[in-house]
């Protein structure tokens, strides 16, 4: 493949920082975003339609919201020295807003949007089955 080619996985990495996207997620990212059949991480990015292209940053905004908020970092300690490096830390506020902006894209096309329904339980307490107070 020509260096000069602007392939997926190239553009996805491209649109993040400090943040290493694995083949398979990007894989995931070409299905869902409904690419044309032969689509992989080294098509040039090109091909794809501004829908397609869109929708694959989308995916990736949402697989980032549903990352660690701490990543790849490296400690070590002895009696009273410690160190630290590597990593990215990113704030649940961050997360939140590639939620968002993986929402608008989504909204832009009328797909479903990520994150809308809330499920869960309701706490009612405990409660006399007798008088039901």
């Amino acid at each position: 493949m020509a260096e000069n080619i602007m392939t997926i996985e190239k553009y996805l990495n491209g649109k993040v920082r400090n943040i290493i996207v694995p083949d398979d997620a990007i894989a995931t990212f070409i299905v869902d975003a409904k690419c044309p059949a032969g689509t992989t991480k080294d098509t040039d990015i090109d091909s794809l339609s501004l829908r397609e292209r869109e929708l694959c940053l989308a995916w990736l905004y949402v697989w980032i919201s549903g990352s660690p908020t701490q990543t790849g970092s490296n400690s070590d300690e002895d009696a009273d020295w410690r160190h630290t490096e590597g990593g990215e830390r990113m704030s649940a506020n961050v997360l939140k807003q590639y939620l968002a902006m993986a929402n608008d894209i989504f909204d832009k096309y009328d797909e479903p949007l990520i994150g809308e329904e809330y499920y869960g339980f309701v706490g009612r307490g405990i409660r006399n089955p007798r008088t039901h107070r």
